[in-house]
């Protein structure tokens, strides 16, 4: 037995969830441990240095090709972390779409890593890589599929530079999930009438949910800054169907971030709610 291996045992290291173990969050994954967190969109990187609390203690982006930026970055990334982890978002070439009466069988989320035709069915695409939020209370289920090819290049990228990826997911699709949990959760907030919108760094998802049930969806990522034309096309259709009483929340990458100040005024005269935080999806990462 190495002294690693005993040191190990001896601060309960060795009873930890791996640092890939996806059935365990980032928090649980590397408790008092620095990481890097990296969304990449199209033609454009951001990162933020997570410290040994768990708190975002800086953040950086850079316009170009992944493979670019982590040349010029990795050094600084990997002495952001703990022995090379790091957590990647993906924000480009994924579609997210609302479908219903998928299989929930037990084990269904190793399935879908495994054998994901058995989960999607006709569905399935043997290009792609998915993840799924299912509706607690109704057959309604929200899944992200992503192109496999540009996950094994980003893989390829970070082993080139002594980069491992502890998780690589969707940021955006993890926003909406997150935010749909806590309207699960939210016994007034959940019987009403609510379109959810939620951007992340040239990416937009709408929801529309009444009384619990999701009716409609539409996603579009690598929307270029100001293209209003794209975004009103967008946000159109949910308010035509919208009443007085609708609720309208908003959730943001970061406070203050583009679209607010960009789109806000496509949403008309209906209240919006931002419900964005500092550092908002950093910390959902960090956590989740």
């Amino acid at each position: 037995m190495e002294f690693k291996d005993i040191k190990d045992v001896l601060t309960f290291a060795a009873f930890r969830p791996e640092a890939d173990n996806p059935r365990f969050t980032w928090s649980q994954r590397f408790p008092k441990r620095k990481s890097v967190l990296i969304n990449i969109s199209r033609g454009r990187c951001s990162w933020a240095m997570i410290n040994r609390k768990g708190l975002v203690e800086d953040t950086g982006e850079a316009d170009g090709e992944f493979v670019d930026v982590a040349t010029q970055m990795s050094e600084s990334w990997r002495s952001g972390t703990e022995d090379g982890w790091v957590g990647v978002s993906l924000n480009n070439r994924f579609i997210i779409n609302l479908e219903h009466n998928l299989s929930r069988k037990k084990g269904w989320q190793d399935e879908l890593r495994l054998n994901p035709k058995s989960i999607l069915g006709t569905k399935y695409d043997r290009t792609k890589r998915y993840a799924i939020h299912h509706n607690p209370e109704t057959s309604a289920s929200i899944v992200m599929a992503c192109d496999d090819s540009m996950i094994k290049s980003i893989e390829e990228a970070m082993r080139a530079h002594n980069l491992r990826p502890a998780r690589i997911c969707c940021g955006l699709f993890a926003s909406i999930a997150h935010i749909l949990n806590r309207i699960a959760a939210d016994n007034s907030l959940k019987s009403q009438d609510i379109i959810l919108a939620a951007w992340l760094d040239g990416s937009l998802c709408i929801v529309r949910q009444t009384a619990g049930q999701w009716l409609d969806l539409r996603c579009r990522s690598g929307v270029v800054a100001n293209d209003h034309a794209t975004v009103s096309q967008m946000i159109r259709p949910f308010l035509e169907k919208a009443s007085p009483s609708t609720r309208i929340l908003l959730f943001e990458d970061r406070k203050n971030g583009g679209f607010t100040s960009s789109y806000l005024p496509h949403f008309g005269n209906f209240h919006v709610t931002d419900v964005t935080e500092e550092n908002n999806f950093w910390n959902l990462l960090a956590r989740y």
